[in-house]
């Protein structure tokens, strides 16, 4: 293996642990505002608790992630409405669901990595 690989490595890694953070701001902002919704700690710790175990299982996680970019998706549609252009809508619900989902599966990339057993021997 040369030096270029491991930079490379490293480097994807580090991108992948940034990107893991705004996987764990969303879900924590999902989990307090659906708790606020409730008025319900137990929403709060269950919500929170389902949301970073379903990152673990991978196929539900994708569907998740897949889920969360479609969030990203309809603010992007939300914010072209601003501009009152059908056209900048969908334009910017394609590029918000795009970079949704590379920040998504990089982050969780990131998760499963640092969630297998192989890696924390």
């Amino acid at each position: 293996m040369s030096s270029k690989d491991v930079r490379k490595g490293m480097t994807k890694a580090k991108f992948n642990e940034e990107n893991a953070s705004i996987l764990f701001g969303e879900i924590g902002l999902i989990a307090i505002g659906l708790g606020l919704f409730a008025q319900s700690w137990w929403v709060f710790g269950g919500v929170l608790l389902g949301l970073l175990l379903a990152i673990l299982i991978p196929g539900i996680a994708i569907v998740l992630m897949v889920a969360f970019s479609l969030a990203w998706g309809a603010i992007g549609y939300a914010i072209g409405t601003l501009f009152d252009s059908f056209g900048a809508s969908v334009v910017l619900c394609i590029i918000g669901f795009l970079f949704g989902l590379g920040v998504h599966l990089s982050a969780l990339e990131w998760a499963q990595d640092v969630g297998t057993k192989e890696n924390n021997l």
